[in-house]
């Protein structure tokens, strides 16, 4: 799981960097190794905790479950 966090704050890392979104880099992020593990919602709220960090957000920022999770597609 340690190794998964990392890898993700990395790609998230050069995505922020890159000026995507936290919903962009969700859909677009190669996992590699944790490809297997597809969940859009997972894989986005754990982006967008990156991105939060990255912009020196507070841990405790609440966050807007609507729009978050409305944000994705079922599928």
């Amino acid at each position: 799981m340690k190794s998964y966090l990392e890898y993700l704050h990395d790609e998230s890392k050069h995505c922020f960097e890159q000026g995507l979104t936290s919903l962009e880099a969700s859909k677009r992020l190669d996992f590699g190794p944790y490809g297997s593990w597809r969940a859009l919602a997972r894989i986005y709220l754990n982006v967008e905790r990156a991105y939060r960090e990255f912009r020196n957000e507070p841990e405790d920022t609440p966050w807007d479950s609507a729009k978050s999770l409305g944000a994705l597609p079922i599928s």
